[in-house]
């Protein structure tokens, strides 16, 4: 019998029905669940295609609940004229009915506006958990 594995066959089962639970509770589709596909990494490596480094495309699909953030980066990427960074800034948290690049390209084509302030305004909202309750 090989020791030092850590977890038995026995629980195995319990632990994926689990991950699939906790997926399936965070609103990860079924059928991506039912794949095997986690948005987070399917954004990822997308991302990381698109060109952006490790690091950037952490931060960038953290949380991510679709490849929409990576998809909206490769768009600001190839037509826009914002940095890594700044495409990151804008496409975090983006969720598939956004288009975070297409308000900031089309505002950019509009207006003279300071392409910080069309970050800020073009951004997708934060999704926040719910606070602490007693």
């Amino acid at each position: 019998m090989k020791t030092g594995s850590g977890t038995s066959s026995f629980v195995r089962p319990f632990a994926g029905a689990a991950l699939i639970a906790v997926l399936a509770f965070m609103g990860v589709p079924a059928a991506a669940v039912a794949q095997g596909l986690v948005p987070q990494v399917s954004c990822y490596q997308r991302a990381t295609d698109g060109g952006l480094d490790d690091s950037l495309a952490t931060q960038l699909c953290r949380g991510a609940r679709s490849s929409t953030p990576a998809d909206c980066f490769v768009r600001a990427q190839d037509e826009g004229s914002l940095t890594q960074s700044q495409a990151v800034q804008l496409c975090q948290f983006a969720a598939p009915d956004e288009d975070p690049a297409g308000c900031y390209l089309q505002a950019r084509e509009q207006t003279f506006t300071d392409p910080a302030r069309v970050l800020q305004l073009c951004q997708p909202a934060v999704q926040n958990c719910p606070g602490y309750v007693e």
